[in-house]
């Protein structure tokens, strides 16, 4: 029987890929379930993507947690998907429109009112299952409700035919010293499970995994930039908590014992910054992480790291803005006020991670820039990098740290330390405190190579002039030496093709699954170029990347297509089109397919993009229950 009424057809297609999303109330423990979900499905072998979805509410609100998983390796998640597990009714009225027709919603039956949605889900032959989550849950713990998500899981894993032993392992491995919890929770997956299989025979089932299982390690991006300064020798980490940067913060508080590192949650973020600087100019690898409102605090202390050449690393989380903007959705608007942050002008360096794995690479590089060329480096993540996650192949977490020029006592190119000394690459010795014979202070105002200011009684004196440009050319030549060294993509897709999107950051995945469902379903040829070295842009190396585009469409997360106007600044190169999404949530392959119908005129219609990558490969009629 199919056990609701609505829908009696038996679905059971086998997927390639499979996206599901949960979805209900702030305080529904959704993230908690959302990662068990794929620890699970991490344990069974399958390549997996998570990625959350919050009102920007203190309290309150509607949530939902998005896992997609897939027998191939994934690069981004879609917006459109299979399942909805929908705990109240809010939940079906904001995503039943992203289920795909033949899809599946869960109900919980005790809290979801249904009627509003018959026609909808009969005309799209949706397959409604409800079960009663809140009763089974009641019966089982009356003070714990979130065990409704966990009779939801069992009820997934039985529609999916996939086995609970897995799950049960991660269970006990997570609950080892709580018995009590242990025994509820394995309960409540078995009622859900068996509750399932008895009143339902609409079954779905997943290609076989194919990645080795429980040997990857799930990890979201923040977690990934902090094990990347942890392995990059960070010794020192202030902080205030903002979304959507606060998990570095945590991860690295429970770990501080453990790397030795000292962790401050600092009373704001303009403390936050003159903390790492501090720690800077003792020898200690520093960083902090913020976010919009935040940076824009810390643009004062930023430009004092800049004219006393103090290295730091600052991740700026970006999230949509101006003022509050809105704190938890994601958007690539912070670029320009990066480059020109704090009064005056000063070097720096800007890198944008395009993926969770890259995130570690990246931040390690940034710690050693920092160092050699003696200036700040900015991280810029965003929500949608920092707050997903994926699983990751394990890894060398081994990495080379690079101090720079450290002068630790007379040499021959160095008798006499001067901090502030003259020389070809703008680069001078740097010593720590206790060093002897290398007394010097951290003056914000322009001063001599000794460190001396110029701005009290020698402001004025020719002598003063002369050496106040000839420190700016120091500092500047800085960044002209840097900039040979940063690096261009290679282009993603289709050699010389006709369309080419250029974008930076976190879009890669999302843009490299766009390409490549457009090459496979269109008469076009499509690629792409996606940046990670950002400033000082090195625009001799992507002059010719440039040169061999043919119709060229920049894609970036904010209004003013502030990259464009990076590159053509250096190039004189400016796109055919552009798509500048500002929705607020991050864009997928099928929403960005959507745009460029808008932009582009396609030779051949396009399949919907989701539908190449989870449309059914087969249909198994001889399909048994899993156990």
């Amino acid at each position: 029987m199919s056990g609701n009424g609505v829908n009696k057809t038996k679905f059971r297609p086998i997927f390639q890929r499979f996206g599901l999303r949960i979805a209900g109330a702030a305080g529904d423990g959704l993230q908690s379930t959302g990662l068990l979900i794929q620890k699970y499905l991490n344990r069974l072998g399958y390549y997996v993507i998570g990625h959350p979805g919050t009102q920007s509410t203190i309290r309150g609100g509607h949530v939902w947690q998005h896992v997609e998983f897939s027998s191939k390796e994934i690069s981004s998640f879609q917006r459109k998907l299979n399942l909805v597990v929908a705990l109240n009714t809010q939940s079906v009225e904001i995503h039943i429109s992203d289920i795909f027709d033949n899809g599946y919603l869960l109900i919980n039956s005790d809290k979801v009112k249904i009627d509003n949605f018959t026609d909808e889900i009969v005309r799209r032959n949706i397959n409604l299952i409800s079960v009663p989550l809140t009763s089974f849950a009641r019966e089982i713990e009356v003070k714990t409700g979130v065990l409704a998500n966990t009779i939801a899981i069992g009820a997934i894993i039985a529609l999916l035919n996939l086995s609970r032993e897995p799950l049960c392992e991660t269970l006990q491995k997570r609950f080892s010293s709580k018995k009590a919890i242990l025994d509820y929770t394995k309960k409540a997956l078995d009622v859900g499970f068996y509750y399932y299989n008895e009143n339902y025979d609409v079954y779905a089932k997943i290609e076989a995994p194919t990645l080795k299982p429980k040997h990857r390690f799930l990890i979201s991006g923040n977690e990934m930039i902090a094990l990347g300064a942890v392995s990059s020798g960070l010794k020192f980490l202030a902080q205030y908590p903002i979304t959507p940067a606060s998990s570095i913060l945590t991860y690295l508080i429970k770990r501080a014992k453990k790397y030795g590192i000292i962790v401050k949650q600092s009373e704001d973020e303009l403390a936050a910054i003159c903390l790492i600087i501090g720690a800077s100019f003792t020898g200690a690898r520093a960083m902090t992480a913020s976010s919009g409102p935040g940076i824009s605090l810390m643009s004062e202390a930023f430009g004092y790291a800049s004219m006393t050449e103090t290295p730091i690393v600052i991740v700026n989380s970006m999230r949509a803005g101006p003022s509050t903007g809105v704190p938890t959705k994601m958007e690539q608007a912070d670029l320009n006020s990066s480059i020109h942050m704090s009064h005056g002008e000063s070097p720096r360096a800007i890198f944008a991670p395009r993926n969770i794995r890259e995130a570690f690479d990246i931040t390690v590089k940034a710690f050693n820039i920092a160092d050699r060329y003696q200036m700040p480096v900015i991280i810029l993540s965003d929500f949608a990098l920092s707050e997903s996650t994926t699983n990751i192949e394990p890894f060398d977490l081994d990495s080379n740290i690079d101090r720079g020029l450290i002068w630790s006592g007379p040499t021959e190119e160095y008798p006499i330390y001067k901090r502030y000394q003259f020389t070809k690459n703008g680069v001078s010795p740097r010593a720590f405190p206790g060093t002897k014979n290398a007394e010097h202070i951290l003056v914000g105002a322009e001063h001599d190579e000794s460190s001396h200011s110029l701005s009290g009684n020698q402001c004025g004196l020719s002598l003063s002039g002369d050496l106040r440009e000839k420190m700016f050319e120091k500092r500047f030549k800085k960044l002209e030496t840097l900039r040979n060294e940063l690096t261009v993509p290679d282009f993603y897709g289709e050699a010389n093709a006709e369309f080419t999107i250029i974008a930076w950051g976190s879009t890669q995945g999302a843009i490299k699954e766009t390409i490549d469902t457009l090459n496979e379903t269109t008469g076009n040829s499509w690629n792409m170029l996606s940046f990670v070295d950002i400033f000082p842009f090195p625009f001799e190396a992507a002059r010719p990347l440039f040169q061999k585009i043919k119709f060229g469409i920049m894609f970036e997360v904010n209004y003013t297509s502030q990259f464009e106007s990076l590159i053509h600044h250096h190039l004189d190169w400016k796109p055919k089109t552009r798509i500048n999404p500002l929705h607020g949530e991050t864009p997928t392959p099928d929403t960005i397919i959507k745009e460029l119908y808008k932009v582009v005129k396609i030779k051949e219609p396009v399949i919907e993009a989701q539908k190449i990558a989870t449309w059914p490969l087969q249909t198994d009629n001889n399909l048994s229950v899993g156990k």
